[in-house]
């Protein structure tokens, strides 16, 4: 415990001066949407979300998505410090990367064929991102499976608000590394549009190679191509249907080993997105449809040759509205079908209907959420899982304080290659599940905002892969917690102090493996 008060008053003691205003956690009166589906003060959201602007993010100077996240409390991304091209992982709060969903755009992705069922960070182009927030703790109840850990909703640009707008770059850095993009976008009358692509190349370096070897290693470079278009129509004024297609590619090469170079390894990966959403609004509430088909192929050739065909098609139908003055309703169903086949074997796919439902009760500075979730699976049957969420918003002349807490259940469907794959697939798997409890308190006065949580995760039925070549579901319960402190003081519009601190703990015998237990 002295050696967590020690870390704590560092923090507090060498606050980095940034003059770019780096990444911080969200102000009061700030607008975040991703712990309700809908647009909320932060001071009514009973957790603390931590939310990246397009302005924060070119004052980064960050060059991928990876990089970015790293900088945030309670975030560990392993891959972002090697070549463009090295995997990427990625752990909330200790949690392996298939606890943690990606959003775009508010839906969920992921990759069908891969063992884990994540999304790939390597498929996003940094330049087309709006914004990011980042939500920890249980959310299965909203999003679903994956969301055992926290969420990140990754916002892409949208059409800008005058008939025609235009942006263009051009970097150059370190390992003939080589970045371009072009958008175009805009409104006029009732029609929008958005259109924009990147480029980027470099040679990079080898990531085996041992800074002691006088041996000449291959570099292992990167080659990525994105390509983004959303088209809008405003019908009336509270209708409105916007059309989504994108084009993600990326190729690298890779080394064999810790200290044993490739010349041949090589991987390619290439992924489609094409949707539909509408929104229709009204006095009290809205109605939203989102539609969409992500097709992804994925070829490796490190002496053995990989080919995988994976399709996620998603859809979700959220109905949003007051039931009476103090009370808000969030619900509705998800349809989600995933499929995905190895070379000329037969595809696998299987499916998930799930009905959803929040219900917000707000009076005064009084806040609380309570949700649950009924996961239908093709395969393994249901699952049920629910979250409470209170939260108290104290309101004095000199500063606010919120104090909130929360309890969630989660789960994590076992992906297609741990069901029904070559290499000890198990279709008598049973889902993981996670029970998680936060606590915290936000200081808000002026310019000056500090945040401290608590959290407690408990995972059960892990999948793990046994020594006869098997994916199994291990007896053993794995118990975390830690403590997150983070804050901000702007002195001036160019001078900002900030800083955070990280704590994670395993409570039980189980390593964590490449996530730091302390991090500042």
């Amino acid at each position: 415990m002295i050696k967590i008060n020690l870390f704590i008053l560092m923090v507090f003691l060498s606050w980095t001066i940034d003059a770019q205003d780096t990444l911080k956690t969200v102000q009061l009166d700030n607008i975040v949407v991703t712990g309700t589906k809908s647009k909320i003060p932060i001071e009514k959201s009973g957790k603390t979300i931590f939310k990246i602007t397009r302005q924060d993010i070119e004052r980064s100077g960050a060059q991928s998505v990876a990089t970015l996240l790293n900088e945030v409390p309670g975030v560990q991304i392993d891959g972002n410090f090697g070549p463009l091209g090295t995997n990427i992982s990625y752990f909330i709060r200790g949690a392996l990367s298939k606890s943690s969903l990606i959003l775009i755009d508010g839906v969920p992705f992921n990759d069908p064929s891969g063992v884990t069922q994540t999304y790939d960070l390597r498929l996003l182009a940094i330049e087309q991102v709006e914004s990011i927030e980042i939500l920890k703790g249980g959310l299965s109840t909203l999003y679903g499976t994956g969301a055992a850990a926290g969420v990140i909703n990754i916002s892409l640009k949208k059409a800008g608000k005058k008939p025609f707008n235009a942006t263009a770059s051009i970097d150059y850095g370190s390992f003939n590394t080589f970045n371009t993009y072009l958008g175009f976008s805009g409104n006029s009358n009732k029609f929008s549009y958005l259109i924009n692509g990147s480029y980027k190349k470099a040679d990079g370096f080898s990531a085996a190679k041992d800074s002691l070897e006088t041996e000449n290693f291959d570099d292992d470079g990167f080659n990525s191509f994105n390509f983004l278009s959303k088209i809008g129509y405003q019908f009336t004024p509270a209708f409105k249907v916007n059309l989504i297609g994108s084009y993600d590619a990326f190729n690298t090469d890779f080394d064999t080993g810790a200290f044993t170079d490739a010349e041949t390894n090589f991987s390619e990966y290439k992924q489609w997105r094409i949707g539909i959403s509408s929104r229709y609004t009204w006095k009290k509430g809205y109605i939203e449809g989102n539609f969409f088909r992500n097709t992804l192929d994925r070829f490796t050739d490190s002496g053995f040759i990989s080919d995988y065909n994976a399709t996620n098609f998603q859809g979700d139908l959220i109905l949003n509205f007051a039931l009476a003055n103090r009370l808000k309703h969030i619900g509705g169903i998800n349809y989600q079908k995933l499929e995905y086949s190895e070379g000329t074997n037969d595809a696998n796919s299987f499916y998930m209907i799930d009905p959803y439902v929040t219900l917000i009760y707000d009076v005064a500075q009084f806040n609380v959420q309570l949700g649950g979730r009924l996961n239908i699976h093709s395969d393994y049957g249901t699952n049920f899982v629910y979250n409470v969420n209170p939260s108290y918003l104290f309101e004095w002349n000199v500063f606010n304080l919120k104090l909130y807490v929360s309890y969630a259940t989660s789960f994590i469907t076992p992906s297609l290659f741990q069901l029904f794959g070559p290499f000890g697939g198990n279709p008598n798997l049973k889902p993981e599940e996670s029970q998680s409890v936060e606590g915290g308190i936000s200081f808000y006065k002026d310019k000056f905002n500090l945040d401290v949580a608590y959290f407690y995760r408990k995972d059960e039925n892990l999948i793990l892969y046994s020594a006869a070549f098997e994916y199994f579901n291990s007896d053993e319960e794995i118990k975390t917690d830690g403590v997150e402190v983070n804050g901000h003081y702007k002195l001036s519009p160019t001078v900002t102090f900030s800083g955070h601190y990280t704590y994670i703990n395993r409570l039980t015998d189980e390593k964590i493996y490449r996530i730091p237990t302390h991090k500042y």
